[in-house]
């Protein structure tokens, strides 16, 4: 299908060219004269805006989610932006409504921010191109360890839903591994996937299984539905593939 090609070629291009952060790029490091703020969400909040240089005018939502996530016995956040209101002032002005708009309005226009729970250092902002129509998704996980949670980033691209998986390596978010939930929600060739966390076989990290699923059929009653439809999803049992974590390179591989 040709949307699933252009899905993959644009997911394909992101992840080949994202640049690599240093660690003090990555973080709002404070100098001689920290800022005075009133609690910490005025500081994520002021932080939020100064980075994407978001209006006082701009109508954006931003979730907050905690858990240790680095082995420090603190809580560490995960801060989610989504900016809607601005993909659609954008495609106003590109005069290209219809063209965005069949494309999900695909593009930056959903974030996620690190913010150490110790330091309260928080990070730059990192894109996850998808449909704004559809926030991100947190979850946290005992994945590479046991001593505390990886996280995992649920996004949307039409009717399409994909899983990143994160760890924190030196206070930086690194991504391990991604995977498709599901693509062609509503359509006649929909295919879908279960994702399964199992003891790991060459390093403490667990290994990904992912299954072949089955998936409810579900009415698309408007264009904007699909991205808010959960659809229940059941493995077959039949593995499609087994992901095996490298130590050495911090990201998941498997066999040919």
């Amino acid at each position: 299908m040709q949307y699933k090609l252009l899905i993959g070629l644009f997911l394909f291009t992101i992840s080949c060219t994202e640049p690599e952060k240093k660690e003090s790029e990555f973080f709002d490091n404070i100098e001689n004269k920290a800022p005075e703020y009133k609690s910490i969400e005025d500081k994520i909040v002021r932080h939020i805006e100064s980075s994407l240089r978001i209006p006082r005018t701009e109508k954006y939502t931003y979730t907050v989610y905690k858990s240790n996530l680095n082995g420090d016995d603190s809580l560490d956040y995960v801060i989610t932006v989504n900016r809607l209101e601005f993909a659609l002032q954008e495609a106003i002005v590109s005069e290209n409504v219809a063209k965005r708009a069949e494309m999900g309005y695909m593009g930056n226009y959903n974030y996620y921010f690190y913010m150490d729970g110790l330091s309260k250092d928080i990070s730059t902002a990192i894109a996850v191109p998808s449909s704004p129509y559809a926030e991100l998704e947190v979850t946290f996980q005992t994945i590479k360890t046991e001593a505390y949670n990886d996280f995992t980033i649920d996004f949307r691209i039409r009717n399409s839903k994909f899983r990143r998986f994160y760890t924190i390596i030196n206070n930086i978010p690194r991504q391990t591994f991604e995977a498709k939930i599901f693509d062609g929600l509503g359509e006649s060739s929909v295919e879908a996937y279960a994702i399964e966390l199992v003891p790991g076989s060459f390093s403490l990290a667990k290994d990904i299984l992912v299954y072949k699923a089955n998936i409810e059929n579900v009415t698309i009653n408007s264009v904007n539905d699909v991205y808010s439809i959960q659809p229940k999803i059941t493995s077959t049992g039949k593995l499609d593939r087994r992901w095996y974590f490298s130590d050495p390179k911090n990201k998941y591989f498997t066999e040919n």
